[in-house]
């Protein structure tokens, strides 16, 4: 495959391009989703294509193909070649890449249970017994739904300056959800575990365990009550935290967003952002990260970014056209979910750094607060830096104790107004998987960090 990328490279210099880098993948996959004891969703299938990048007089061009005969490729190689020149005449700012160095390397993440080599019943069985046992336990579950996919994937990327990286990279993902009802009222809680790693993973759960879990706190939701409205002194679990540090700050420090004029952060590098109890990375190199990865889709290798330290915002995510616009160091943040898809700027594992309060400190000095744990999802705006985030479980704080479950809970406000009222940042520390969207495209992304404590925060729920 790789004689074929260098052909198509070859071409498209040969026709003008100034710089070319083509991608081929090929993805096996698996998804299975059983409702109430139900099978519901059965998919397996092989996914296989190139993606070809080409820069010429200034501009952009990309497409993609899964047909991978050479003459049919070439075609539009010369129509790719001819729409960026076409571009770069109507372009005021000609796009330049910021120079690496070459890199040639083979990457493969080792698997004992390797996606391809499980049959199918194997697969099923685990989410079969969290189906089976989360429907059991208690009377008042009206629905239980657990899912599992998983990816063998194979990427080859070539460029026209000579890097030449190969990457094999096993995923196996699960999740459960659970509904409740009891007298008029319904309640929903859901679990996801992840990781870059092949069947072995699923090793780490007892399907009764992690059933349990679920079911406890769907019926421990079902007894809440409506929340409070105002501004509250909050604590945020690990979830939320990353959450929050992800969507509302990590995305403002994405370089392409920061170049357009787009992001709260622009021109705010070596500024005070937050308390200087925040520190914020984003690592490409968590060892077992979901969202890490040694290069990115511009082979350009990655790291682990300070994006704040102390308080002080001390850099941002680039690719090599972002970073050139910014007069930075590209740092390997280009990515694109598949071969269909151009990559562009974004995060892998976003993290607040611990710090060293226990969690009982955290709470004890809380006269009337609200302890806040995961997300429902909710809206950002990294140009005005607003947020508005759904909690997945809320609890009122009193008097130092963790009482009475909430119902409904948001947290919203300033970005920045919340760092700076971290005054707060507990010892353990967490990340979790998830998978980020932007631009029409999901790459898996680790969120996380300690829990935190923050002053003065937007409650969204019922005036107290």
């Amino acid at each position: 495959m790789k004689d074929l990328l260098h052909k198509i490279i070859e071409e498209a210099v040969k026709l003008g391009a100034d710089y070319v880098d083509a991608r081929y993948e090929k993805t096996f996959s698996t998804t299975v989703r059983i409702s109430n004891e139900r099978i519901e969703r059965v998919s397996t299938g092989v996914d296989e294509g190139i993606g070809v990048r080409i820069l010429a007089n200034g501009a952009f061009s990309f497409f993609s193909s899964n047909v991978l005969d050479l003459e049919t490729i070439i075609r539009q190689v010369k129509e790719s070649v001819r729409t960026a020149k076409a571009l770069g005449d109507l372009k005021k700012e000609k796009i330049r890449l910021a120079e690496v160095r070459t890199v040639k390397d083979s990457v493969e993440i080792k698997a004992r249970k390797s996606p391809q080599e499980i049959d199918l019943e194997e697969k099923v069985f685990f989410i079969k017994e969290l189906n089976k046992i989360s429907r059991g336990l208690d009377n008042r579950i009206v629905n239980s739904t657990s899912t599992i996919i998983d990816a063998y994937d194979k990427r080859i990327l070539v460029t026209s300056e000579g890097t030449e990286i190969e990457y094999i990279v096993p995923r196996v993902y699960f999740g459960l959800d659970v509904v409740a009802h009891e007298a008029g009222r319904q309640a929903w809680y859901g679990k996801r575990e992840a990781a870059q790693q092949g069947y072995e993973f699923l090793e780490k759960f007892e399907p009764e365990e992690v059933a349990k879990f679920v079911v406890n706190k769907v019926i421990k939701l079902l007894k809440a009550k409506p929340a409070p409205a105002g501004r509250f002194t909050v604590v945020m679990d690990n979830d939320l935290t990353g959450v929050f540090i992800h969507e509302a700050f990590g995305h403002a420090c994405e370089g392409d967003g920061v170049a357009a004029g787009e992001s709260i952060l622009k021109d705010k590098l070596g500024e005070k952002v937050g308390s200087e109890l925040v520190t914020v990375y984003d690592d490409s190199t968590l060892p077992g990260g979901w969202g890490s990865l040694k290069y990115d889709d511009e082979g350009v290798p990655t790291r682990k970014r300070t994006l704040v330290e102390k308080g002080v915002l001390v850099g941002f995510i680039t690719d090599r056209e972002s970073a050139a616009k910014l007069g930075l160091e590209p740092n390997g943040g280009a990515r694109a979910e598949s071969y269909d898809d151009p990559p562009i700027v974004r995060m892998s594992n976003t993290y607040i750094a611990p710090g060293d309060w226990r969690f009982e400190e955290i709470v004890e000095e809380i006269k009337y607060g609200i302890y806040l744990l995961g997300s429902r999802g909710g809206q950002v705006d990294t140009s005005k830096g607003t947020f508005q985030f759904n909690a997945k479980e809320a609890y009122l704080i009193e008097n130092g104790e963790i009482t009475s479950p909430l119902l409904d809970v948001s947290l919203s406000g300033y970005t920045l107004e919340v760092l700076a009222n971290i005054d707060a940042v507990g010892r353990d520390f967490e990340i979790r998987p998830g998978f980020c969207g932007k631009g029409g495209q999901a790459v898996p992304a680790g969120t996380g960090g300690p829990h935190v404590r923050a002053r003065n925060v937007v409650v969204g729920g019922r005036r107290r």
